[in-house]
């Protein structure tokens, strides 16, 4: 392999051969007899000069060539690197595509619309847990569809702004089937004051069922199952059930057991009419009230006044010694079952004290 120049062969300036540098070289040729065509200086200096071009000339041809090479594998190079750089603008163009189609996906739709029409009815916003589940056409606790559902809901978008944070959720409300996930802040999850049907009261059931019926739209039921759900809460709140004492508890607990059970036959397939008043299940919760009033009786609480009662007075259970007047003398013959008293207070501060009794012979 030719040695590499590092210099320009055609910038080497042409020697005198003339001078008295090459005097002793013009001498030898002269006098060599190999190199009969020399018989003079001139034709010496000639000589000189001829083997100098010719080798400066193979020089020049390698030093082009070189230059020439030079610049075919700085092509090769350039082009090497453009290639790779639109192999990588190629590779870096596909993905914002692909983060662009995706971010399209995400937003929503440009649905047309016709001008000069107006909506007649705002859906309800309901807490995003109960969106979610309805849609599915999954249970919901009616608690979700009380203010307070709607306001928490309200309270934890406007946390979720600007922070998303991990925390732990449980992912069902029957504790006795619940699961712990960790979800983020943004995620859509149950709320942790959710309360179960059975523990609402015959109040909170009214004020939930209307955002509950106009919720049933999210999972597209027909109105058929619309109908058959207000014909539950209707035949409810018309029934004398509710006049008898403790009638809204029954009722309350009535409801939880029947719009569970509907769910579950619905999971299964074996949807029945909630509408049509089940009697056996409405006499179970009436011995499920009684059963808890004697537990209570029992234990020496008494058990809620029902919420058509007027509140008038103050209720005060006898488990310890009252000071009563010595104008009134009480007997077993009198209260042969704890009574309740009605306590008012007089000018002169004595107590009056009427008993109420809560089962009257």
């Amino acid at each position: 392999m030719t040695d590499r120049l590092n210099f320009d062969p055609s910038n080497i300036p042409l020697p005198d051969f003339s001078s008295n540098t090459y005097a002793t070289i013009r001498r030898a040729l002269i006098a060599d007899e190999e190199s009969p065509g020399i018989t003079s200086e001139a034709e010496a200096q000639q000589h000189l000069q001829d083997q100098w071009e010719e080798e400066n000339g193979a020089l020049r041809a390698q030093y082009v060539a070189q230059l020439e090479e030079d610049q075919a594998l700085a092509e090769a190079r350039n082009e090497e690197a453009a290639e790779e750089q639109r192999l990588k603008d190629a590779e870096r163009k596909a993905k914002e595509d692909e983060l662009a189609k995706k971010a399209e996906e995400k937003r929503t739709p440009l649905y047309s619309f016709k001008q000069g029409v107006g909506v007649g009815h705002i859906r309800q916003q309901i807490h995003p847990y109960a969106k979610k589940l309805m849609a599915a056409r999954k249970f919901v606790p009616l608690w979700y569809f009380l203010p307070e559902a709607t306001a928490e809901a309200k309270e934890r978008n406007k946390e979720a702004i600007d922070t998303n944070r991990f925390q732990i959720s449980m992912d069902e409300t029957d504790s006795s089937n619940s699961s712990l996930t960790l979800v983020g802040s943004h995620t859509v999850r149950a709320s942790p004051n959710a309360v179960p049907d059975s523990r609402l009261s015959w109040d909170q059931v009214m004020r939930a069922k209307s955002s509950f019926l106009n919720a049933l739209s999210y999972g597209d039921f027909t109105n058929d199952f619309i109908k058959m759900f207000a014909g539950f809460y209707t035949g409810m709140d018309m029934h004398p059930e509710l006049r008898e004492e403790h009638g809204d508890r029954v009722l309350a607990l009535y409801h939880a057991e029947m719009r569970r059970a509907w769910y579950e036959g619905f999971e299964q397939r074996e949807p029945f009419d909630l509408a049509v008043l089940s009697e056996d299940t409405l006499e179970k919760c009436r011995i499920e009230i009684r059963r808890q009033n004697s537990e209570r009786m029992i234990k020496g609480e008494y058990p809620p006044l029902p919420q058509n009662a007027v509140h008038t007075t103050n209720w005060i259970p006898l488990t310890q010694p009252l000071p009563f007047p010595s104008s009134l003398t009480l007997t077993n013959a009198m209260h042969p079952t704890p009574a309740r008293y009605n306590t008012t207070t007089t000018t002169n501060q004595n107590h009056a004290l009427t008993p109420m009794l809560s089962n009257k012979r």
